[in-house]
Parts: structure tokens; C-alpha cells; sequence
């Protein structure tokens, strides 16, 4: 079972199932059931011995997801690392932010852009890679990668 945004995840896996044997799926019905049907199907699929076909469109990141998830990991590591929060950014945004007076990095759209990561950061930090793994979408960006 694994916890997610929209509730509990159950999988059932029934182990000496033959692959030509018919086989009992249980899903939840809920806001997501259009991408996990899908997700049965492709397994389904890949259980067959088939090629499982291509991705659900609701699990696809644009690229601009994509470089915030790696902005996110880079950050929430640095943090469990004990790197202090302007040698995070340096490092993501360069190391001109080393320069900025104190006022100069709380005025800059790095700062902004930092602490809007970091926030989103805190998700991995406390166990949010499992609605990550589901491909769940939350306000327009993806809880995940």
C-alpha cells in the first residue's frame, strides 16, 4: 500500500498467477482513474508479453517540471547535507549569488525562484516520492519528476 495526496494506493499482486490465466484488478475509482486504467492496461500489456505502449499524457513532464524536480533534489540534498541556503542557490544559479549583498539576494528573482524550490522541496523531504511515483499533478506543476 502506499499513501498518496488522493488517499491510500493498494496493489494486490497474486503471485502464482499463470500469464495466460485471467486475473482480478482492483483500482480505486477516484479524480485519477482515467491514468490508472491506463496504467493496468500497460502493464496488462507487458504481462502478456506485450510492448506496453506509450505513457499516459497525465505522467509526462514539460521540461520546465522536469528542471524544477532537479532544482528540488539538488536542493532538498544540499539542505540534508547542511549546506547553507546561498550555497545551495550558488550552486544552482551560479555563483554570483555569492556577491549579492544581503538586501541585493532578498530583492532578486533568485531568491524568489530559491525559496519557491525550497518550499517544494520540503515535499521530498517528508516522504512525497510515493504520489511522485504515481505521476500525481498538483496545481499545475507535478508533485514530481
Amino acid at each position: 500500500m502506499l499513501d498518496s495526496a488522493a488517499g491510500p494506493l493498494r496493489i494486490v499482486i497474486v503471485v502464482d498467477r499463470q500469464p495466460d490465466a485471467p486475473g482480478t484488478w482492483f483500482i480505486i475509482d477516484d479524480r485519477h482513474l482515467t491514468t490508472r486504467l491506463a496504467c493496468i492496461a500497460r502493464f496488462g500489456r507487458l504481462l502478456a508479453g506485450q510492448a506496453p505502449g506509450p505513457l499516459p499524457s497525465t505522467l509526462h513532464l514539460s521540461p520546465q517540471q522536469k528542471l524544477r524536480q532537479v532544482r528540488m533534489l539538488c536542493i532538498a540534498e544540499g539542505r540534508r547535507m547542511g549546506v547553507a541556503t546561498r550555497g545551495i542557490a550558488a550552486g544552482i544559479y551560479g555563483e554570483r549569488i555569492l556577491h549579492l549583498s544581503r538586501n541585493e539576494w532578498r530583492a532578486s528573482s533568485w531568491h524568489r525562484a530559491f525559496y519557491r524550490d525550497l518550499d517544494g522541496a520540503a515535499f521530498y523531504q517528508n516522504g512525497g516520492h510515493p504520489p511522485l511515483l504515481q505521476g500525481l499533478k498538483q496545481g499545475g506543476d507535478s508533485l514530481a519528476a
